[in-house]
């Protein structure tokens, strides 16, 4: 019984470590580079042979 809830323990927190959007780590990461600028993360997304790809980019002003 504990095994079962150990491991139903462990796919719940590597279900919400996924879940946590990526652009607000990666934006407070690089707060110390950017010295004053505004960052953040933008989606960017092309179409190549009929598929849409997106891409994360961060954009500071």
């Amino acid at each position: 019984m504990r095994a079962l809830c150990l491991v139903l323990c462990c796919g719940i927190l590597a279900s919400v470590a996924v879940a946590v959007p990526r652009a607000a780590i990666a934006q407070t990461a690089g707060a110390e580079e950017s010295k004053g600028k505004d960052c953040r993360m933008e989606q960017q997304c092309h179409w190549k042979d009929f598929k849409k790809i997106c891409v994360w980019v961060k954009v500071c002003r």
